[in-house]
C-alpha cells in the first residue's frame, strides 16, 4: 500500500510539471527584430484567433487599407516571419490549428 501512494503521489507531481513546462512554454517567448508585429507570431505561439484579428484590424490604415489587403501582406513569407518561417508555416509547426484554420479560410 505504502509503495502505491508512492508510486499516485510520484505520477500526480510528473504529471504537474508536464504541464507547467507546457503552459510556461507560450510565456517563455522571446521576441526579436521589430515586435511591432510579435502580436502575429504571439498568437501562432498561444493558437489565440483574437489575438490574430486584432493584429490584422491594428495594422489597417497602417500597411494597407483593408483587413484582406493587411492579411495578404503578413502571410507573405517574406514580409512577417516568426523563428525564421513564413507566419503559415511557423503556426503549422506550433500545431496553431485555430490560427492555422482562420488563415485558410481567410485567404482569397
Amino acid at each position: 500500500m505504502k509503495k502505491l501512494l508512492i508510486s499516485v503521489v510520484v505520477s500526480a507531481a510528473c504529471l504537474s510539471f508536464n504541464a507547467n513546462a507546457a503552459l510556461e512554454s507560450a510565456k517563455k517567448v522571446k521576441y526579436v527584430g521589430d515586435t511591432e508585429f510579435a502580436s502575429f507570431c504571439k498568437a501562432a505561439v498561444t493558437n489565440d484567433v483574437n489575438l490574430f484579428k486584432r493584429s490584422v484590424s491594428r495594422q489597417v490604415g497602417v500597411l494597407a487599407s483593408s483587413k484582406q489587403k493587411v492579411l495578404d501582406l503578413v502571410l507573405d513569407s517574406n514580409n512577417v516571419s516568426c523563428g525564421g518561417k513564413g507566419l503559415t508555416e511557423f503556426s503549422e509547426n506550433r500545431q496553431a490549428t485555430d490560427v492555422v484554420n482562420f488563415i485558410q479560410t481567410t485567404k482569397q
